[in-house]
């Protein structure tokens, strides 16, 4: 079970997003729903998306797959360190001393 303060302080953190709320399978709210339990009571959002927003979501999302994909050689580089020194093929190194392609 979880503690009745750490509830209420995720609760407050929701800000009326009662997604993010923790659900349940009794009123007395003693069995948090699993994530694939979630899924089968999944509905669409009760408004419209804002569409600059979803927008902003999805840019983020492909922009941290290409990230990932660049691979660790340029990560923490500046965006001018970058268009000086072009990625064109696999590199080893980076922050982490990673070899080729990890």
């Amino acid at each position: 079970m979880i503690h009745p303060l750490l509830n209420l302080y995720c609760r407050s953190l929701s800000l009326n997003k009662f997604w993010l709320e923790l659900q349940y399978h009794d009123l007395n709210e003693k069995f948090i729903k699993m994530p694939h339990e979630l899924e089968n009571d999944m509905k669409q959002p009760p408004s419209p998306l804002n569409e600059k927003i979803l927008d902003r979501v999805h840019g983020s999302m492909i922009g941290m797959a290409i990230g990932d994909a660049l691979g660790a050689h340029v990560e923490f580089r500046p965006r001018q360190y970058l268009v000086e020194n072009p990625v064109t093929d696999f590199q080893a190194g980076g922050t982490w001393g990673l070899k080729k392609g990890q």
